[in-house]
């Protein structure tokens, strides 16, 4: 059962296709969109919304776009400048511009702050500040498809980056990699630093800074991995490939996973959704990034190692977005980042949005994620497609305040025109001990998701176990079936092949008929006693020969004798006692059938025991006696 989650939501008058929140106030949600240029009936507008209530949401302020010009596509909150917030998005000009060769497709606004000064003139507003165009392709389709910039951090500049997508074919792929304007300038349009032209069309894309004067760019195509190192000198180094998705040969030579979304998770981690050829699933993905001084090496030194794979549940067959939020990140750029824990939301083809954690250990200087464990699945979450996903900025509460703990995931849907902002409750862990490469220390505490996560079940697992234990009893008691050693429960005997059947199985039902033909037979006969022994190595030959004399059996006597100083058994003649006999196949076939009628009279033999029992055996010559008798 899915825990209870508090969210609110409000629909909006236009289509909504991005969203960001402010990075310093989890309770102010930037969003935009529209119909976009033509006679659709709807504008083309960028809301500021109040999350501050679990139960509702406030529309803050909003501005009307034109119509001529495209829908509002990507939104990234900047920094504050005086009492406003700068909004950064992508915006294609008038379709009679773009034919022209402008296309001033980057825009900047500034979203008020509320206050009570605004409130009297008649509530905050946002103005739009500048325009500019930051690719250098004619591609007349091509429009600001994806729009990142860095985490802000006090005292260091940020960068951005945005890249081309098109309606049809890609045919000139771009990022433009820029500066951010600084807040204390009059300037707020950005500083472009180059463009990256590319093979193929960016999926997706994010840029974190790596220190002081450092970031890296990492986005990916369909199947690839590529990272770029930028520094504060406007040097850009080479862009690398650094992990190429394999081919999944149980599904064919062209068939293997493509990439949909990637996010930093620290400089060392970057996490990916990943698609299933023919919409057979969705796969979140890290890879550890190869250290900055390994890239451009060959071998598996310049490589991403992949670091954890986990399935998204069934319904899930493909995953469209991907939100990431660090609960206890660094607070300067060259710092490493110690124990904590992420928050990750992935939304699928189905409206849904699946939330999990993740573990990030730092233990004397090495690194590793864990624990990627799903909390719940939130189910149709919008009336249609999810257009965009977001987390709110975590900024712990003040000691002793009453609100509690939370962090809020916003999510936006395009045909529904719908906001939803759910609230995740957090909970703090109390300090823990930290060792590092050199000195043991209390690492300071930190907070965590407060719903209960759990790793992938065992279910699968126990019903395999299960399985296998009832094939492995199935097939031990066909085979004691098959060799005699258990009741006829399955009727194996019936179906398997007699070759199958162990030799000295077969022997011992050969013994078990010889000897319940002995019983057959009134009294004791030393004879069949014999004849049921079969001969075997090291064990004296039997000899059987003839004596004359009758009884009342049939005229004939049968002794058994052993010589002295000999370790073979006979039956012999008292006036030839020392005559050796014969083996039965070298007996004449005409004596083999005088003493096989003569043993079958005597019922010391029967047609139903065989001729196999003879062998080993040495027979003596059968009188005319005998021969006589048995023929009378």
């Amino acid at each position: 059962m899915a825990p209870p989650i508090a969210s609110a939501e409000i629909r909006l008058s236009y289509s909504l296709y991005a969203l960001d929140f402010d990075p310093q106030d989890a309770n102010r949600l930037v969003v935009g969109g529209g119909g976009g240029a033509g006679q659709s009936g709807v504008g083309n507008q960028i809301s500021v919304l109040d999350t501050s209530t679990k139960e509702a949401l406030q529309v803050v302020s909003e501005i009307e776009l034109s119509r001529d010009e495209d829908s509002v596509n990507t939104i990234a909150v900047g920094p504050r400048k005086k009492n406003s917030i700068l909004v950064y998005a992508g915006i294609n000009s008038s379709e009679d511009d773009v034919k022209k060769g402008k296309n001033e497709h980057f825009r900047v606004f500034a979203a008020d702050l509320p206050s009570k000064a605004k409130a009297a003139a008649g509530g905050p507003k946002i103005t739009e500040l500048s325009r500019s165009s930051l690719f250098t392709t004619k591609d007349t389709d091509a429009y600001q498809r994806v729009l990142r910039i860095s985490q802000p951090y006090e005292g260091s500049k940020q960068v951005g980056a945005v890249a081309t997508g098109v309606y049809q074919a890609a045919k000139d792929p771009q990022i433009a990699i820029f500066d951010v304007p600084s807040v204390a300038g009059n300037n707020t349009a950005p500083k472009l630093r180059g463009n990256l032209e590319l093979v193929k069309e960016a999926m997706d894309m994010d840029i974190i800074q790596i220190s002081d004067d450092e970031y890296q760019l990492v986005y990916c195509d369909d199947y690839d991995i590529h990272t770029l190192d930028v520094n504060n000198k406007a040097e850009s180094k080479d862009l690398y490939c650094v992990w190429t998705m394999p081919h999944d040969e149980s599904m064919g030579a062209k068939a293997r996973p493509s990439f949909r979304s990637i996010r930093y998770l620290t400089p060392t981690f970057v996490l990916c959704v990943a698609n299933l050829p023919q919409a057979g699933g969705c796969v979140l993905q890290g890879f550890r990034l190869p250290n900055p001084a390994d890239i451009g090496k060959d071998g598996k030194e310049g490589k991403a190692r992949l670091a954890l794979s986990v399935h998204l549940p069934k319904n899930v067959r493909r995953g469209t977005g991907l939100a990431v939020r660090n609960l206890s990140p660094s607070t300067t750029p060259s710092q490493k980042q110690g124990d904590t824990q992420f928050v990750i939301a992935v939304t699928g083809q189905d409206s849904s949005i699946t939330l999990y954690t993740l573990e990030h250990q730092a233990l004397a200087g090495l690194t590793l994620i864990s624990n990627c464990h799903i909390i719940t699945t939130l189910k149709e979450v919008h009336p249609g497609p999810i257009s965009g996903v977001a987390f709110s900025s975590f900024i712990p509460p003040v000691s002793g305040g009453k609100s509690p703990a939370t962090i809020k995931l916003a999510s936006i849907g395009s045909m529904g025109n719908t906001c939803v902002v759910h609230t995740l409750p957090l909970k703090k862990l109390p300090p823990s001990t930290s060792i590092s490469s050199s000195v043991k220390s209390l690492a300071p505490a930190r907070y965590v998701i407060a719903l209960k996560s759990h790793g992938p079940g065992h279910r699968g697992f126990l019903l395999f176990l299960a399985i296998s234990a009832v094939f492995i009893a199935i097939m031990a008691q066909a085979l004691m079936e098959v060799n005699g050693l258990a009741p006829p429960i399955l009727g194996t005997k019936h179906v398997v092949p007699a070759s199958w059947q162990a030799p000295y199985i077969k022997g011992l039902r050969e013994e078990a008929r010889l000897r319940k033909l002995q019983k057959e037979q009134e009294g004791s006969n030393p004879l069949a006693d014999i004849l049921i022994q079969q001969p075997q190595e090291g064990v004296p030959k039997v000899v059987i020969k003839q004596e004359e004399g009758g009884n009342s059996e049939g005229g004939i006597k049968m002794v058994l004798k052993q010589e002295e100083g000999s370790e073979e058994i006979t039956m012999v003649e008292e006036e030839k006692a020392g005559e050796k006999g014969k083996e039965w196949e070298e007996l004449p076939v005409e004596q083999q059938e005088l003493w096989k009628k003569a043993l079958k009279k005597a019922g010391h033999w029967g047609e139903d025991v065989g001729e196999a029992v003879f062998k080993g055996v040495l027979f003596g010559e059968i009188g005319g006696l005998v021969g006589a008798f048995v023929r009378g």
